[in-house]
Order: structure tokens, then C-alpha cells, then sequence
């Protein structure tokens, strides 16, 4: 697959995280292109990175930046996540770009001798 060729009108970007609203959940509507997320204002960035010229995935980047701010109890810059797409050929796919503990860590890293959590 190669990057650059996907058409970003096709795409269907999907931005995982659980939340709890008490509002009614309204989507954004555009006419070529959909951006989803855990916030409004995340997803109308996205989308206008989209209606700018840019691609699928200069908008995932530009979503995931905005939850970062607008949303960061789902996330953050460090954090991860899961993006579902289509080519403008049809063709479909999924990146999965969730974080990994550094390669020190270890299961019991913020135990103390006794096995007991050390507190913050």
C-alpha cells in the first residue's frame, strides 16, 4: 500500500476511545469525506485538514492532536490508537498504532518489596 496514493474522500477515519457523554452525540456532516472521534471539535479539524488538501492520514494526525487537547482523559500524544480505511479502488485496511511499554518495563515496576503499590 502505498501512502500517498490513498484518496482521501473514500476514507473513513475511525478514532477508537471509550467515553461517557451526557449530551446527544451529533455527528459532523461533509460532502466528501467522514472524521470520527470521541469530540466534535477534534472531527471539524480533521475534516478541514481534509477540505484544505490534505489526505486521510495528515487529518488522522491532526484528530489525534486535537484529542490530545480536547479530549485527553482518551489519550494523548504518547498514546495510540486504531485508523480503518478504504482506498479509492475499494481495496480496505486497518493500521494499528497502539503504544508499547518501554522495553525495561517490567510487570512489577511500580510494586514495592512488600508487592504493594508504591503511591504517586
Amino acid at each position: 500500500m502505498k501512502l500517498n496514493s490513498l484518496y482521501p474522500y473514500f476514507l473513513m477515519i475511525v478514532l477508537c476511545c471509550s467515553c461517557k457523554q451526557n449530551r446527544p452525540v451529533r455527528g459532523l456532516i461533509t460532502q466528501k469525506a467522514m472524521v470520527v472521534s470521541a469530540r466534535l471539535e477534534a472531527s471539524q479539524i480533521g475534516s478541514a485538514i481534509l477540505e484544505q488538501g490534505g489526505n486521510a492520514f495528515d487529518a488522522m494526525i491532526a484528530t489525534q492532536l486535537a484529542l490530545a487537547v480536547a479530549y485527553p482523559y482518551a489519550g494523548n500524544i504518547g498514546g495510540g490508537g486504531f485508523m480503518v480505511y478504504r482506498e479509492h479502488d475499494g481495496s480496505i485496511g486497518s493500521l494499528d498504532f497502539r503504544e508499547k511499554a518501554p522495553s525495561a518495563a517490567t510487570k512489577d515496576m511500580y510494586l514495592d518489596s512488600l508487592g504493594s503499590v508504591i503511591p504517586i
